[in-house]
């Protein structure tokens, strides 16, 4: 069972102004035992070989992606190229980059039914036929946790639910993540939550924290 998190922004993602970069976040992952990751940065495809050679010195498999803007909402796809994603403006370009890319690509839906105005919302059940497998998001409280409906639509569509971290700082590490049952390469770990060999570990945040980032997200701090 390979730990997971597949849902990863650093400072190389230009759009915020996070404190750390892709190595460090490497580093204080692989404390925690991680050995799967990718960062997903907004509209941008990550791929530094210094840094994935690095990751794998570390026992991590480091699995490209981005975090995708398709009709005004956020889409994760992972093992595209800088051309493909240059492509995909509609969910129609999605559709038709999935059909030529087969299951050298995975893609995930992210946050679907958070209340920011670029969660997928309706257009994930009316596009679900795009989707490998919905994000249950780490940023929850036990008493209001909107990936509730996210896990109805996984299950009612057959899809896996994947747990990641949406790590925007460290503290953001290890709450919710997932351990995929799979060999310790990209096609395997794409095939194995396909098939849903997946298993969810999340805990709540507490309060102070929920508080601490609805604040940094409403005043775009990060």
């Amino acid at each position: 069972m390979l730990k997971s998190d597949m849902h990863l922004h650093a400072s190389e993602d230009t759009i915020h102004h996070l404190s750390y970069n892709a190595k460090e976040l490497i580093d204080e992952a692989a404390k925690f035992g991680f050995e799967v990751l990718s960062f997903t940065f907004h509209n941008k495809c990550f791929f530094n070989k210094e840094i994935f050679e690095y990751a794998k010195k570390k026992s991590v498999l480091l699995v490209s992606g981005v975090e995708k803007e398709i009709e005004g909402k956020e889409v994760l796809i992972y093992n595209i190229s800088k051309t493909d994603i240059k492509k995909l403006n509609t969910f129609s370009d999605l559709r038709n980059l999935k059909k030529n890319k087969g299951e050298n690509i995975l893609i995930i839906a992210p946050h679907p039914y958070f209340i920011l105005p670029n969660c997928l919302g309706k257009k994930l059940v009316k596009n679900i036929d795009l989707f490998d497998a919905i994000e249950y998001s780490h940023f929850y409280l036990s008493f209001l946790n909107r990936n509730k409906k996210a896990v109805r639509v996984a299950k009612k569509f057959n899809k896996a639910i994947i747990g990641t971290s949406d790590a925007h700082n460290f503290n953001q590490l290890n709450h919710t993540y997932s351990l995929i049952n799979s060999k310790q390469d990209v096609k395997s770990v794409f095939e194995a939550i396909r098939k849903k060999n997946v298993v969810l570990k999340t805990k709540p945040l507490s309060f102070s924290q929920f508080v601490i980032k609805t604040f940094k997200v409403l005043f775009k701090l990060e």
